[in-house]
C-alpha cells in the first residue's frame, strides 16, 4: 500500500510558513534574529536600526544568527524529501528574489551600487584594500555575491584579490554559503582561487557536510575532486557519510574512483595562503633574540620597512627565536602563546638572510620555521591549524582553575601564575569558569565534541568539555574527576598539551 503523506504534507506546510521571512516571504536564507523581540528574517533583509515586523527600534549588537531556526528549516528539508515534497518552499512564497537585495553590502558600497557590476567598478575606483570590508553580519562582498548567485561578480572579485576564505558571523565562508544554495560553478570558481575544502563552519561542519546535508550530489563530487576530507567530524562526531539520507550519495562518496585534481595548478584567479609574511599587516616580535642578532634585526626593519613590537600581543603574526644545533628552540611562555594562536616561529637565521636580500619576498618562510620546541613538527602543525581556519585547541572547552591568585607555579623552566594560565586558555579558545562545575548539571547539557580529539572516539577525553586544573607540587583535591565529561588533571596536562597542540591522553603523564 502506498503511503499519500497527507496529514503529514499539510502538517509541514502549515509549520514551514511559520519559519518563512517575514520581510521577503521566502525561506531565510542565513537567518538571524533580533536578541529585543525575537523576530527572524534573512541576514540579507534585516534592518540595522528597527525590526520590520514590529518596529521596534535595534542596535547592531542585537543581532544575532539564529542556528534554532537554521536547524529547524533543515529539519522541515529533511521531512520533506522524505515524503517526496520537492517543493515545499516554492509552494508557500514562490521564487526567492534575493538577487535584488543589496541591503546586505557595507553601508560605503550600498549607497554607491545600482548595478551588479558596479559593485565591482566601484572597488576598483576606491580603496582596493576594502575588498574584504565585512558587513554587521561578517558577511564581504564576495559573500554577497556568492548567496545571490552573481557568478561575473564573484569571478571578478576574485580577480581583484578578494579572499575566498574569509567567514561570516556565523562561521560560514563563501564556499560553504555557495554549497549550502547549490551555486555550482561558483563553487568551482572559489576552489580554483584556493578556497578552503575543509575549513569547519557553523557547529564544526565543513563545506562536504553541508553538501550532504543538503543532498546536493554534484557539489559533493566536485569538493571530493579539490581533496574533500571524507573522514572529518563535526562537534557531534559525525562524518558526512554520517548525515546521509539517499543511496546516491552514499554510493557518491563510497566511490574511491573520483580524480582528484592537482591543486597547484588549479588555483587559477589567485594565491592568498602563501602571502601570509607578505601582506601590509606584517607585525613581529622577537622573542629572547640575542644582542647580535637584535641589531641585525634593527637592519632589517630599515631596510624592508616591517612592523615589530617589543612585547608579545595577539597582533603578532611572526615571532622570532633562538633555536640549538637541531632547530629546536626551547618552550617558553611566548612559544605557547604562538603555538596556541597559530603563529609563525622562524628561526634567527632568517634576520641574517634577510638583510642580504632585496626583495623579502625571496626568503621561503620555511626554510626558516622552528623544526619543534621541542616537540618536532608541533610548530608547522600549530600553524597550519590557524591558516586552515580549524577550531583552536580548546575551543569547546571549559576549564576551572583550583590555583591561587598569588602563587608562582613552576613547570620545568617556565613560571606561571594564574593570570598567565589564563591568558595561555583563552588564546586557545577555551572558557574560564569563575565556579567549580557540577558534574550532574554538566551531564544534563547538550554534549559536544572537542574539535582536536573528534577524530578517536577511543580517546579517553573525547567527549570532555569541562576540566578542573589543580597544582601538581601540591596535594591533589579531595575529589579528582575521572568522568566523560569532566576531569581533574593537573596543571603540567595542560602544558604539555599545548607543547604537543593536542589534547594530551592522561595516560601520557601517568594518570
Amino acid at each position: 500500500m502506498e503511503v499519500s503523506w497527507t496529514n503529514t504534507r499539510e502538517s509541514l506546510k502549515s509549520f514551514a510558513k511559520t519559519l518563512i521571512c517575514r520581510k521577503c516571504g521566502n525561506k531565510p536564507v542565513n537567518p538571524v534574529s533580533y536578541t529585543s523581540c525575537g523576530h527572524f528574517f534573512c541576514s540579507h533583509c534585516i534592518d540595522n536600526s528597527k525590526c520590520y515586523q514590529c518596529g521596534i527600534p535595534v542596535r547592531i549588537s542585537e543581532i544575532r544568527s539564529d542556528h534554532t531556526i537554521l536547524s529547524l528549516l533543515r529539519d522541515c528539508d529533511v521531512i520533506a524529501n522524505v515524503i517526496e515534497e520537492s517543493n515545499l518552499w516554492s509552494a508557500l512564497v514562490g521564487a526567492r528574489n534575493i538577487l535584488q537585495n543589496e541591503d546586505a553590502l557595507p553601508a560605503d558600497i550600498q549607497n554607491t551600487i545600482s548595478k551588479e557590476c558596479s559593485v565591482v567598478n566601484y572597488l576598483l575606483k576606491n580603496n582596493i584594500k576594502n575588498i574584504n570590508k565585512s558587513n554587521p553580519m561578517g558577511e564581504t562582498p564576495l559573500h554577497i555575491a556568492c548567496i545571490k548567485g552573481q557568478k561575473e561578480i564573484v569571478k571578478i572579485l576574485l580577480e581583484i584579490g578578494a579572499d575566498p576564505n574569509t567567514k561570516d558571523n556565523a562561521n560560514w565562508s563563501p564556499l560553504q554559503e555557495s554549497i549550502n544554495l547549490g551555486h555550482y560553478e561558483i563553487c568551482e570558481l572559489l576552489l580554483k582561487a584556493g578556497a578552503f575544502t575543509n575549513s569547519p563552519g557553523i557547529e564544526n561542519r565543513t563545506a562536504l557536510h553541508e553538501a550532504v546535508i543538503n543532498n546536493k550530489v554534484e557539489e559533493v563530487k566536485l569538493l571530493l575532486q579539490y581533496n574533500a576530507n571524507k573522514e572529518v567530524y563535526d562537534q557531534y562526531g559525525k562524518k558526512p557519510i554520517d548525515y546521509c539520507y539517499s543511496e546516491e550519495m552514499k554510493e557518491t562518496l563510497l566511490n574511491i574512483n573520483v580524480s582528484s585534481i592537482n591543486t597547484e595548478t588549479e588555483y587559477e584567479l589567485n594565491s592568498i595562503f602563501d602571502q601570509t609574511f607578505y601582506n601590509n599587516n606584517l607585525i613581529v616580535y622577537l622573542s629572547n633574540l640575542s644582542e647580535i642578532n637584535k641589531e641585525l634585526f634593527e637592519r632589517v626593519v630599515a631596510k624592508h620597512k616591517i612592523k615589530f613590537i617589543r612585547t608579545y600581543k595577539p597582533c603578532v603574526t611572526h615571532i622570532i627565536v633562538e633555536v640549538n644545533e637541531q632547530n629546536i628552540a626551547d618552550l617558553t611562555y611566548d612559544i605557547m602563546l604562538a603555538l596556541l594562536n597559530g603563529k609563525w616561529l622562524l628561526t634567527s637565521e632568517w634576520v641574517s638572510v634577510s638583510l642580504e636580500l632585496s626583495n623579502i619576498r625571496e626568503a621561503e618562510l620555511e626554510l626558516f620555521e622552528v623544526s619543534g620546541c621541542p616537540t618536532l613538527e608541533v610548530p608547522k602543525r600549530a600553524r597550519e591549524n590557524e591558516e586552515y581556519q580549524n577550531p583552536r585547541l580548546f575551543s569547546r572547552c571549559s576549564f576551572f582553575l583550583s590555583l591561587q591568585a598569588n602563587v608562582v607555579y613552576r613547570i620545568g623552566d617556565i613560571n606561571l601564575t594564574k593570570e598567565k594560565v589564563i591568558k595561555l586558555i583563552k588564546a586557545g579558545d577555551g572558557i574560564i569558569l569563575n565556579r567549580e562545575p557540577n558534574p550532574e548539571d554538566i551531564k544534563n547539557l547538550k554534549q559536544y565534541i572537542p574539535f582536536h580529539v573528534a577524530h578517536n572516539p577511543h580517546h579517553p577525553l573525547y567527549k570532555c568539555t569541562h576540566y578542573i586544573i589543580y597544582p601538581a607540587e601540591t596535594s591533589e583535591p579531595l575529589i579528582i574527576y575521572n568522568m566523560p565529561h569532566l576531569r581533574s588533571l593537573p596543571l603540567l596536562w595542560l602544558i604539555e598539551s599545548i607543547e604537543k597542540f593536542t589534547l594530551l591522553n592522561p595516560s601520557y603523564i601517568g594518570l
